[in-house]
C-alpha cells in the first residue's frame, strides 16, 4: 500500500450503511400505515451490504495498492556522455513576461534526450566562460533529473564581466580537465546553448576534442523574439538578441566539430554498441487503485438498479439454463 493511512477512510463506510438503514425505518413505517406487504428482507440486507462494499473498494483504492518489482539497471562500461547546459545570462530571456526561459526549455530537450539513451551514463556540466561539472556520468536517471533540474543561471557566475559572457573555446576543457576517465573509450558530449558566444577559435576546439576522441552534438535554443524581462514586466534594455550572430556561431562550431543537430542520434552514433555491466537494482512500483476503483462500479450498478451488460447476459444465461431445466 503507497498510502496506507487512507485506510482509516473505511470509518466512513458506516455512513452509507447507516443512510439505507435509517431510509429501511421509514419506508417500514410508511408501510405499516398503508398495510403494504413486507419486502423481501434479502433485498433489504444485500443492498447495505453493496453500498459497504463500495465504500471500502473506494477506500482500499484510495490506499494505493500496488505491486513492486526489482529490475537490474545495466549500463555502457566503455561510453560515457555529459549534458553541458548553457547558464549565461542571455538564456534567461523568453518570448513573454513569466514565459519559458530558454534555459527551462534546454532542461526540458535534456530530459528527453535522457530519456533515450538508456543503458548510457550520463552526466551534467554547466557553461559560461568555463565548463564546470555538476554530475559525473551515472547510470542513474533519478540523479540524473534533479541534477538537471536544480540548475539555475550564472550558478557559479563567468570568470569575466561582460556584454556576452559565454566563450565557446571553453569546451577544451571537456577534454583536457578530466571529465572522462581514461577508461573511457568512447565519449559523447551534448551541448544545449543559445549560440550566443564571444569570438572563438573553431578549429583549435576541434582539434583539441578530437584528440581525445570526444564528439560532440549541438542544440540551439531561443530565437530573435526573446527577451529578459524585468520583474516590472519591461525588456532589460542592455540585453538585447543577436539570432544571426548566434545562427552563425553555432554553425561555425558544428562545421568545425562535426556537432549534428539531432543530439539523441549523434550520441548513438559517436557511442555505437559495447559491453554492459549490471551496476544496480532499480525498484518499480505498478499501482492497481484504477482497476480497484472501476471494481467499485459494479456494486453502485446493483444498488441503483443498473446491471452492467456483462451480468445482464450472466443473469439471461442463468434464466435460461432454469427454464431449459424445468
Amino acid at each position: 500500500m503507497l498510502t496506507p493511512r487512507a485506510g482509516l477512510l473505511a470509518a466512513a463506510s458506516v455512513a452509507p450503511v447507516a443512510a439505507l438503514a435509517l431510509a429501511a425505518s421509514r419506508v417500514e413505517r410508511a408501510r405499516v400505515l398503508l398495510r403494504l406487504p413486507p419486502p423481501e428482507r434479502r433485498t433489504v440486507v444485500g443492498r447495505g451490504l453493496l453500498l459497504a462494499l463500495v465504500a471500502l473498494l473506494l477506500v482500499l483504492a484510495a490506499m494505493q495498492p500496488a505491486v513492486r518489482t526489482h529490475a537490474s539497471v545495466r549500463a555502457r562500461t566503455d561510453a560515457e556522455a555529459f549534458v553541458v547546459l548553457d547558464t549565461s545570462r542571455s538564456m534567461l530571456a523568453s518570448h513573454r513576461p513569466g514565459g519559458r526561459t530558454r534555459l527551462a526549455r534546454a532542461k526540458r530537450q535534456a530530459l528527453s534526450l535522457a530519456a533515450t539513451l538508456q543503458g548510457v551514463p550520463l552526466g551534467v556540466a554547466t557553461f559560461t566562460d568555463r565548463v564546470l561539472p555538476d554530475l559525473f556520468p551515472t547510470a542513474d536517471r533519478g540523479a540524473f533529473d534533479s541534477t538537471v533540474e536544480s540548475v539555475t543561471i550564472e550558478s557559479p557566475p563567468p570568470r569575466d564581466v561582460g556584454t556576452t559572457a559565454t566563450s565557446f573555446d571553453a569546451l577544451s576543457a571537456l577534454a583536457t580537465e578530466g571529465f572522462f576517465p581514461p577508461a573511457t573509450r568512447r565519449r559523447a558530449v551534448v551541448l544545449f546553448t543559445d549560440g550566443e558566444s564571444r569570438a572563438f577559435d573553431p578549429g583549435t576546439l576541434a582539434e583539441t576534442l578530437a584528440g581525445q576522441g570526444v564528439h560532440l552534438a549541438v542544440v540551439r535554443v531561443g530565437d530573435g523574439a526573446d527577451r529578459v524581462w524585468r520583474s516590472d514586466g519591461k525588456a532589460e534594455a542592455a540585453y538585447r538578441p543577436d539570432p544571426s550572430g548566434a545562427r552563425e556561431s553555432v554553425a561555425r562550431l558544428r562545421a568545425a566539430t562535426g556537432g549534428a543537430a539531432d543530439p539523441a542520434a549523434a550520441v548513438r552514433e559517436a557511442l555505437g554498441t559495447g559491453p554492459t555491466t549490471v551496476v544496480g537494482v532499480e525498484p518499480r512500483s505498478r499501482t492497481l487503485s484504477p482497476f480497484v476503483a472501476v471494481l467499485a462500479l459494479i456494486p453502485l450498478l446493483l444498488v441503483l438498479g443498473i446491471s452492467p451488460g456483462w451480468l445482464r447476459g450472466v443473469t439471461s444465461l442463468k434464466s435460461k439454463g432454469t427454464l431449459s431445466g424445468s
